[in-house]
């Protein structure tokens, strides 16, 4: 313990961070030191965050990300609220400066004075949720996620309750159930109606934590999104990072007239789920708000041509979902198979066997001379659109079966990931994919 003492000590007073003139630097380490220096250009977003213990102290996270790296480049855990807010301000203006230096002077005239414009409206309110709409965003969640956890959690239950009882009692308690059918009908009714309860209120509970009091805010030319209870966030939407703009629906979400809204944006990798910038509650007009300010287009007015998957697709799925409904039933015939166990597998492979065909039936991509719109989804509706000219790269991918019948997938790369739309009909591909390496080419928009 006083190793550790010293050790942290130390480490707090080897901290020091400045800023000079032309970057932000930070020393850290007591064996091995460290030092960063970041240039204020290469400043992409400054990000906030709180947990609890960081509410109760006043303190919060902050993190610098810079354009090439797939995580923060900079982290302090702890840094007194007001002084953190003052810093990441400090920190735009020195990014500023140095953007007006590289116009030439008539240009770098008009550039201060939209800034002093965009200046007066910094941290103008746009949208915030209210407690009521993020009731209707937990309820449409996602239910399945809640259920699964707390099946497994029973399963695991079961198992070990039967193995101690089989064990130490020698009770055979499978031979009791058959011969109780319908009281153990009646208990796994009941046993089912209550984990959907209680995985439906799991399911709430999370989403009310994770996005309470979620707020955007226009900051000069950026969004600021900041929400939770427990661990506050605060995230920057770039109009120039930004690289896919998702909406996800649902028919739960349609009903409350809401909808969810991931923005993925440059990375130097793969993004993960929890990498993107989620803002959920939109209704249709805040959404449209939202639309024009990264895009300036009328996310209502806007048409595509669209190219469908093709039903081969299903069979894709259907193959998929076989050998996980045959490797269910190997595990069920050695371990616990009866008539209950081979009615679940039945149940499971036709509720995936729907999955597959709503799966194929959404499947789509949707061009205009700007975007790329593609729609996936099952159950969940997802629309990821896609600037044209941030494409990093378009190519076509056949198995051996493709190459045989006809069809391709497109495969569209961007700087925050790889994005597919499968089975397309093998000449339409061809066709999007000389479409869009034309359009990216003869464009003078940069993708950054």
């Amino acid at each position: 313990m006083i190793l550790q003492f010293v050790f942290s000590y130390l480490s707090y007073k080897k901290f020091k961070f400045s800023i000079q003139e032309d970057a932000f630097h930070l020393d850290s380490g007591v064996i091995k030191l460290s030092h960063i220096e970041i240039p204020f250009e290469r400043i992409q977003n400054i990000n906030l965050q709180q947990n609890v213990l960081q509410q109760l102290l006043n303190v919060v996270g902050f993190e610098i990300e810079t354009a090439g790296e797939g995580t923060a480049e900079i982290k302090i855990k702890a840094l007194d609220k007001d002084f953190a807010t003052a810093l990441k301000s400090k920190l735009i203006e020195e990014k500023n400066k140095v953007k007006s230096s590289e116009f030439n002077p008539e240009e770098e005239h008009e550039y201060i004075g939209n800034e002093s414009t965009t200046h007066a409206e910094e941290d103008s309110l746009l949208f915030q949720l209210d407690f009521k709409t993020l009731l209707k965003v937990g309820i449409s969640s996602n239910l399945f996620k809640g259920v699964g956890l707390l099946l497994a959690f029973l399963a695991y239950l079961y198992n070990f309750i039967m193995d101690f009882l089989t064990n130490i009692f020698d009770l055979n308690l499978e031979e009791d159930f058959k011969n109780r059918i319908p009281e153990t009908l009646s208990f796994i009714s009941i046993l089912i109606i209550s984990v959907i309860i209680i995985g439906f209120l799991v399911t709430i509970l999370t989403t009310v934590l994770k996005y309470f009091d979620l707020k955007i805010s226009k900051n000069q030319q950026n969004y600021e999104v900041e929400y939770g209870l427990f661990k506050r966030v605060n995230k920057v939407i770039k109009k120039t990072k930004t690289q896919i703009f998702e909406i996800r629906t649902n028919p739960v979400k349609k009903l409350f007239k809401i909808r969810s809204v991931f923005v993925s944006q440059a990375s130097s990798k793969q993004l993960t789920e929890k990498q993107k910038i989620g803002i959920v509650g939109l209704s249709k007009e805040n959404l449209g708000i939202l639309f024009k300010s990264l895009f300036q287009l009328d996310l209502n007015k806007l048409e595509y041509e669209l190219s469908r998957s093709q039903k081969r697709l299903f069979f894709r799925y259907f193959y998929k979902n076989l050998v996980i409904v045959l490797g269910l039933s190997v595990a069920v015939y050695f371990f616990f198979f009866n008539l209950f166990s081979l009615i679940g597998l039945v149940i499971i492979f036709l509720g995936l066997s729907w999955i597959a065909y709503l799966k194929v039936r959404k499947s789509n991509i949707g061009i205009n001379s700007d975007l790329i719109s593609i729609r996936k989804g099952s159950i969940d509706t997802k629309f990821e659109i896609i600037e044209i000219h941030k494409l990093h790269s378009v190519k076509l991918s056949r198995n051996i079966f493709q190459q045989y019948n006809g069809h391709a997938d497109l495969v569209l790369e961007t700087a925050s990931g790889t994005v597919a739309v499968e089975y397309l009909k093998y000449r339409d591909a061809v066709d999007l994919m000389n479409y869009l390496i034309y359009k990216v080419e003869s464009t003078d928009k940069d993708w950054i």
